[in-house]
């Protein structure tokens, strides 16, 4: 066995008393026992014989007063009590030993004051450790369950957790996905001959569904606005138990007010509490409201920038597709006003929501490169937006815009667009293409594209400000 553990062990029997009351009742005598024999014996017991008397005399042998040491010993292991008891049955013993020699005067009451004084003394500060030591021994055992109970917890909802995300890998929301779902509603609701109210009606059920899919909305009503641009209060399409609209709830109000997408994180006004989680506005391109979307229930790990940002431009595109069919048009030159407005907007959710989007612009020289031009727009993915424009020196330019889309998925585009130009064995010289730009930044180069476009300072302003 180690010194250490040696040491240990010794200093736990001699600090550490017994549980067993007879035991330590047992320890207490006999060491009061030990205690008075030592004091007795610390003294001699001379006898003198004169002519008319025996005088009886002591001596002291021991300089250090050896009672106390196991007085103190029975207090501290056991408290106040039992080293009382102990100083008192030792001073007791030890006046009988001193009575019965008859030599009382010889035994020293102030050793026996001092030593029933440092047994209280000892055995009360022995109490009052053993109940801060209780207190702390209840403290600690409560905490061990509080963090047992924690970690449990925590790996429980750990686990729900993961499973979670397993579950919602397989349901990954892409731009893509969602423009290709419009796409397939608009099909199924032609447009010609019939109203907008009654597209609505039609469309809502698909729309809000596919809303749901995007963000988790779990509890929500479509509804449309009438001629005043007030919402009506019967919903067109209602998920979930949906109670009755409350026209003046704070969030609706700013909703109306600003005309954009709101959740509690960016509502406009932090001073009140909503009872709604989202609501959504459906605009057109000519900046018509035509419905929205309140949902009182949402799956808040679902809420997120990238989401947001893809349901913003999804309900855009929505708006459109009921309000003409088109879901992203192939924009032609005179058309610059609903090109700013894109381009507007993406930049405006590229600043909200921190996610990328690219642009491209393409020149073609040639009449076998302007054909590049037709075969790519036919070919492109439904929620990019093109624009062909005659720049100021005459010539034919493609702006490819690509919402929601890396400089690296985007350079992708650019290489596929390469590689269709080398099939078509046209030179370098006959087809331009810029590197992708980054819309959601100060870019001073996409600023200059833009101004050989024939925009002003003013156009490019008011298209690249975040309000």
């Amino acid at each position: 066995m180690a010194k250490k553990d040696i040491l240990n062990t010794l200093y736990k029997a001699v600090t550490r008393g017994s549980k067993q009351p007879l035991v330590a009742w047992t320890e207490t005598l006999i060491l009061a026992i030990i205690g008075a024999v030592l004091w007795c014996i610390a003294y001699d017991i001379i006898d003198e014989q004169t002519v008319e008397e025996m005088i009886i005399s002591t001596s002291q042998k021991q300089q250090f007063f050896w009672p106390l040491i196991f007085v103190l010993l029975v207090a501290l292991r056991y408290g106040f009590t039992h080293g009382f008891v102990c100083a008192l049955t030792c001073i007791l013993m030890s006046i009988g030993y001193f009575k019965y020699f008859q030599i009382l005067d010889a035994f020293s009451f102030y050793k026996a004051v001092g030593l029933l004084i440092a047994a209280m003394i000892s055995g009360e500060f022995r109490d009052a450790w053993e109940e801060r030591l209780h207190r702390n021994d209840l403290d600690f055992t409560f905490m061990q369950r509080k963090l047992d109970l924690f970690t449990q917890n925590y790996f429980t909802l750990r686990s729900s957790h993961d499973q979670l995300e397993q579950r919602m890998a397989g349901q990954v929301v892409s731009l893509r996905s969602n423009i290709s779902e419009l796409e397939k509603i608009s099909e199924r609701y032609p447009i010609v001959g019939v109203d907008q109210h009654t597209r609505l009606e039609n469309m809502a059920s698909s729309v809000l569904t596919l809303f749901a899919q995007i963000v988790g909305i779990e509890v929500a009503g479509f509804y449309a606005l009438n001629e005043k641009g007030k919402i009506e209060n019967k919903p067109l399409y209602t998920l979930g138990s949906m109670q009755e609209i409350d026209l003046n709830d704070p969030m609706i109000k700013d909703m109306l007010e600003y005309r954009g997408l709101l959740s509690p994180a960016n509502t406009h006004n932090d001073e009140h509490n909503s009872k709604y989680q989202l609501c959504i506005p459906l605009k057109d391109s000519s900046d018509k409201m035509i419905a929205c979307v309140v949902a009182s229930q949402v799956k808040f790990f679902t809420l997120t920038d990238q989401n947001l940002a893809i349901l913003n431009l999804v309900v855009n595109y929505a708006a459109d597709m009921i309000s003409s069919g088109v879901i992203a048009p192939v924009i032609h030159t005179e058309e610059k006003h609903t090109f700013l407005k894109y381009l507007h907007f993406v930049f405006t959710q590229s600043t909200l929501h921190r996610e990328q989007s690219s642009i491209i612009f393409c020149k073609g020289k040639t009449k076998q490169a302007l054909e590049i031009f037709d075969k790519t727009i036919s070919t492109r993915r439904g929620a990019d937006i093109y624009w062909r424009r005659i720049n100021n020196d005459g010539e034919e330019i493609l702006v490819v815009l690509l919402p929601l889309t890396t400089l690296v998925q985007a350079q992708m585009y650019r290489d596929r667009v390469k590689n269709q130009l080398r099939l078509n064995r046209i030179s370098e010289d006959e087809f331009e293409m810029t590197e992708p730009m980054d819309v959601g930044v100060d870019n001073e180069l996409l600023n200059e594209e833009l101004r050989k476009l024939g925009l002003t300072e003013n156009d490019i302003n008011e298209c690249t400000k975040y309000n």
